[in-house]
């Protein structure tokens, strides 16, 4: 009877594991759009550079008080000054913007494939890396928005860049708090 029970909860579980499938890559995002579709490379990225700075500060702190002092049996009181120094470290936000141009070699690029893929080479495109696919959002109609689609743990999470493109230029604009959005700049190369 024992064996009966083991061997049935044995089949259930291969069957389970059986019906076990990876979704992630029947995933498609459909058809790319043509005035994206193609090899872009990275020539100019306005951006925040994140930077901290510790700052050794000193303070004097003097603070005046009153002391009792017993002197020859008598309790007088006399005015004292303490003065103390503080060290710390302060650190300090010294982010700033800065506008990066990069040269033709070594080449960043982003190809925007036809069937709506995207693959990323260089090494300043690591922010793209897990990014596999896109599709042009079509609810804008005045405006280009185009959807990233990152794909981990099993999950396909979308998220929304503003697209320029200008005859072989395309810029991808993102929010920096800023008045000027930050952006990547690229220009086709096939």
């Amino acid at each position: 009877m024992r064996n009966v029970f083991y061997l049935s909860l044995t089949l259930l579980l291969a069957c389970l594991l059986i019906d076990c499938k990876d979704n992630t890559a029947s995933f498609s995002p459909g058809p790319g759009d043509p005035r994206l579709t193609g090899t872009w490379q990275l020539v100019e990225r306005y951006f925040s550079k994140d930077s901290t700075k510790s700052i050794l500060t000193i303070n004097l702190n003097v603070r005046h008080d009153t002391v009792l002092v017993t002197v020859g049996g008598q309790t007088v009181r006399k005015d004292t000054t303490i003065t103390k120094l503080d060290t710390i470290f302060v650190r300090r936000d010294t982010s700033f913007y800065t506008t990066k141009r990069y040269p033709a070699v070594p080449p960043q690029t982003l190809t925007f494939g036809a069937d709506g893929q995207l693959a990323s080479s260089g090494t300043e495109m690591t922010y793209y890396r897990s990014i596999k696919y896109f599709r042009v959002d079509a609810t804008y109609p005045d405006s280009l928005f185009v959807n990233f689609f990152i794909s981990t743990n099993g999950a396909t999470r979308p998220f929304q860049q503003q697209v320029v493109v200008q005859q072989d230029m395309l810029m991808l604009l993102s929010n920096c708090n800023q008045a000027q959005p930050c952006y990547s700049k690229f220009v086709r190369v096939k």
